[in-house]
């Protein structure tokens, strides 16, 4: 070592280009230096490393690059005192001309020292050029991007480099890569497109050699080079200033103009928009001197030039497009905004007043919408034309008014009572007499935005006359379309009043018979009452109001319900909740004093219930799920006891209520002529499964009953499909949306404990009852996590081998609820049946693997494939 250690270094230099020995080499012979515990002696030896790379200009293989990056990355990680000497050894590796780029890109990517490696200077970016110079692996492009990213951005001195970067990485522009089918390292084309964006729109300094290139690449003929080159324009304009930007204008707009006015493609016609807006909104930031140039106006100069005049020509090919670059320029900025709309509105009002075609006078009404900006100059010309347009005929015209209209109405203060009155008669008038959906869904949109600034003219106007086609002269059509506009403009308190009683008298005729009201009517008025209730304002005038609504709809809907009716929608199940206290006490007590027109028997008693709260309700809604015959009535009732056995506190109190319920249920069960054995089993199914989600120690007693109803000949089959209740999410009760106690791995404790009592029960089974085992652990299976698949159904499958001969019969099953489970879960391992016993399903099981050879992952297709090919063999010479 000592003997290495005080040769010259040009020896060193000289013995290894002469092959005398490796840098592998070198570094054994220095491993005393540089793993000594001094670290002036550790620098010392990474400095002879460093200065022999640097001398030496021959090719490293890759295995010693490899192990330089290892060997220098674990380095930084050293002494302060060793980092020069690294960054010396890394600047003679980037240095080096290497067969693979991944290395070095590699190293420079995990480089955690860019201080040091900033003072390198435009060394470094002149090696990273050389090094990224005619890379096509698209492996090593991505890394060399980003890093290239991280030079423009960290403010790397490019030095005379500047140009020389950009053109290393401006020659992959636009991308056009397409990855190969079984590409096993995932990089995509989206990647190298924005990793090579933020590269070229990374610093200022690239404008002079980016914009020339963006424009030239906007002649191709190819769509995604066009889109790839507007969306980077967009992204420049985040990043340039005006004066980077000046003299590329006239060009630019030329090609963004073409690209809008001549493409028959949406995508780029939508990226040409978007280039605009971000040009004119970059050269609105921009801060002028004196005896500058303001560059806004030069560009908005040139689009109105080429754009403002097509609004009025007669053939009218080109005054969409030309209306929306300008809308792209004026909704950029407000400097824009005003100036656009200066130049624009006084014509297109003019041109629109002088119309002669009604197609031309749409295109007008549009043009004025995109192009209309802050500018309160034309405010009352602008009105004039909006309501005359609400006066036409034309759909599309009203459609289109009724949008300025909104925009109008929702700047406070821009328009006047008067324009906000005859506004409101225009859509009171619109209301009432159109039929066409879109322009009734516009007026209702519209209504409801000028309501929440102008409630007093909606009040005045709209609403009475919406009162009187609704209850007394409407046709049906005509009282849907007034209800949805009183639901839409009802978010002030104010019109809450007025419109709430007006829905109501309708839900009150439809009761009473007055009025010729549809069941769809009343739920649509159902419906706008809940509406209203949503958005109207959290207010003590709004609470209030629905203080006195709710019990008139609780009225409504007891009387529906003792007549048979089935109105009672959501609304009226909602309105209950905030008066909760006597909404109890008019189920549990009958207590209908609080509601209005109170016509009732005075003994009503909705259950029959005579001790207090909780017994009180447990006690009645066990006895209606046992004696009911209506089956809404006594699954509703199962339901509603279990819900309320998942949330009781455990104790004696619960424990002899499950007992006292388990012995009536099994008594009815267990005869075999009782009327009510479906009504039993429903509950019984129910608190089964409120017991199993929190781990109650006697719900194993009800699963055991299920378990023993699946040989029963009436009720085999629903106990069965009950394992599927069991294991699945339910929607409305015990889940924990409603607060259920659901304890973590209920349904992999389940099937632990319990398969092994499928399997006896199924080898127990008489030929015609075994099926019911099999679809009971089908659900079963279904609902499990698939980890729990792989390493519970083997236990399953050797058990049913060891004690039966029946062990295909589970393939039925298993094939029909997870057909994709036999392929990405290699269920063959997991049952090894013989040829014979599964020859039946090779047809059924060949079918099925049909969509798996198509599946998005590669390794559910190679595994579909090997499947089918063994499947397709089988039974044959050379199968199995």
């Amino acid at each position: 070592m000592h003997k290495y250690s005080e040769m010259p270094l040009i020896f060193f230099a000289l013995e290894l280009k002469a092959g005398q020995f490796t840098i592998l080499q070198l570094v054994e012979a220095l491993g005393l230096h540089l793993t000594s515990s001094q670290p002036q002696t550790r620098a010392r030896g990474v400095q002879l490393l460093s200065s022999v790379l640097q001398e030496c200009h021959g090719d490293l293989t890759e295995r010693e690059v490899e192990v330089l990056i290892v060997f220098y990355e674990n380095r930084l990680k050293d002494h302060y005192v060793i980092t020069p000497h690294v960054i010396q050894g890394l600047k003679a590796l980037v240095s080096l001309k290497l067969s693979n780029l991944c290395h070095v890109v590699t190293l420079i990517d995990s480089f955690s020292h860019p201080t040091e490696l900033k003072g390198l200077g435009a060394d470094f970016v002149f090696g990273f050029v050389q090094s990224v110079d005619g890379e096509r692996d698209p492996r090593n492009l991505l890394l060399a991007f980003r890093i290239a990213g991280k030079i423009v951005r960290e403010g790397y001195d490019l030095g005379k480099f500047t140009e020389e970067l950009f053109e290393v990485t401006s020659c992959y522009f636009p991308i056009d890569f397409s990855p190969p089918p079984n590409d096993p390292h995932g990089i995509t084309q989206e990647e190298l497109v924005l990793a090579l964006r933020a590269v070229l729109t990374g610093t200022p300094r690239f404008a002079e050699f980016l914009l020339p290139l963006i424009i030239e690449k906007l002649d191709s003929d190819v769509q995604s080079a066009k889109v790839d080159s507007l969306q980077t324009l967009t992204a420049c304009a985040s990043v340039y200033e005006h004066k980077e930007l000046a003299q590329f204008l006239p060009g630019l707009w030329a090609s963004l103009r073409r690209e809008v006015f001549q493409t028959a493609s949406e995508r780029v016609e939508s990226a040409g928009l978007a280039a605009v807006g971000s040009l004119t909104a970059c050269l609105s930031r921009s801060v002028l001197n004196s005896d500058s140039e303001d560059s806004l106006n030069v560009f908005l100069e040139l689009v109105l030039k080429d754009c403002q005049h097509h609004l009025c020509e007669p053939d009218l090919k080109l005054v969409w497009p030309s209306a929306k670059l300008l809308q792209a320029t004026s909704t950029a900025s407000y400097r824009a905004s005003h100036r656009v709309a200066a130049a624009v509105l006084p014509s297109l009002i003019e041109q629109y007043n002088s119309r002669t075609q009604v197609s031309h006078t749409i295109q007008l009404g549009r043009s004025i919408i995109v192009n209309v900006g802050v500018c309160l100059t034309f405010l009352t010309s602008l009105c004039s034309v909006v309501f005359s347009a609400l006066s036409e005929s034309n759909a599309d015209l009203q459609i289109t008014s009724m949008r300025v209209l909104t925009a109008l109405g929702q700047q406070t203060g821009l328009l006047l009572e008067s324009d906000v009155e005859l506004a409101v008669d225009h859509l009171t008038r619109l209301i009432l007499e159109e039929e066409d959906p879109k322009v009734s869904l516009a007026v209702v949109e519209c209504a409801g935005a000028l309501a929440r600034l102008h409630p007093a003219a909606f009040i005045s106007k709209m609403v009475p006359r919406s009162k009187r086609n609704n209850v007394n002269e409407g046709l049906p059509r005509l009282r849907q379309r007034c209800v949805a506009a009183l639901a839409a403009v009802s978010s002030r308190p104010s019109l809450v009043q007025e419109s709430t009683p007006v829905l109501l008298q309708v839900l009150t005729s439809a009761h009473t018979g007055t009025g010729a009201f549809s069941l769809e009517e009343v739920i649509s008025v159902c419906h706008s009452l809940q509406k209203i209730a949503e958005q109207a304002q959290d207010t003590e005038e709004t609470g209030g109001v629905f203080h006195d609504i709710i019990p008139r709809l609780l009225g409504l809907a007891l009387q529906a319900a003792l007549q048979g009716e089935n109105i009672l929608t959501n609304t009226c199940r909602q309105a209950c909740a905030t008066r909760s206290s006597r909404a109890v006490s008019l189920f549990l007590d009958g207590d209908v004093s609080f509601l209005p027109e109170n016509a009732f028997p005075s003994q009503i008693q909705l259950l029959k219930v005579e001790v207090p709260q909780m017994d009180r309700l447990l006690l009645e809604l066990e006895e209606l799920s046992c004696t009911s015959d209506h089956p809404l009535s006594y699954t509703s009732a199962a339901k509603c006891y279990a819900g309320l056995v998942n949330k009781s506190p455990a104790g004696e109190a619960l424990d002899s209520l499950i007992d006292r319920m388990l012995k009536r249920i099994s008594t009815e069960l267990d005869s075999a002529s009782s009327p009510v054995r479906t009504q039993a089993f429903t509950l019984l199914l129910w608190v089964s499964k409120a017991l199993l989600l929190r781990y109650h120690p006697l719900s194993t007693a009800l699963t055991d009953k299920l378990f023993s109803l699946l040989s029963d000949p009436e009720l085999g089959s629903l106990a069965a499909d009950g394992f599927s209740l069991l294991m699945s999410d339910s929607q409305d009760v015990l889940n924990r949306g409603s607060h259920a106690d659901v304890r973590i791995m209920y349904r992999q404790r389940f099937f632990t404990e319990n398969s092994a009592k499928l399997v006896e029960g199924f080898n127990a089974a008489v030929q015609e009852k075994k099926s019911g085992y099999l679809k009971a652990l089908s659900h079963i299976v279904n609902n499990l996590p698939r980890q729990v698949q792989l390493t519970e159904l083997p236990a399953v499958s050797r058990q049913d081998r060891t004690e039966t001969k029946h062990e295909v019969r589970l393939w039925p099953a298993l094939d029909h609820y997870w057909p994709y489970q036999l392929i990405r879960y290699e269920l063959w391992p997991l049952t090894n049946p013989s040829p014979w016993q599964i020859m039946p399903f090779r047809a059924r099981v060949l079918r099925a693997l049909a969509a798996p050879l198509d599946d998005h992952k590669r390794v559910v297709r190679s595994e579909a494939a090997v499947a089918r090919n063994e499947w397709f063999l089988l039974g044959s010479p050379g199968g199995r």
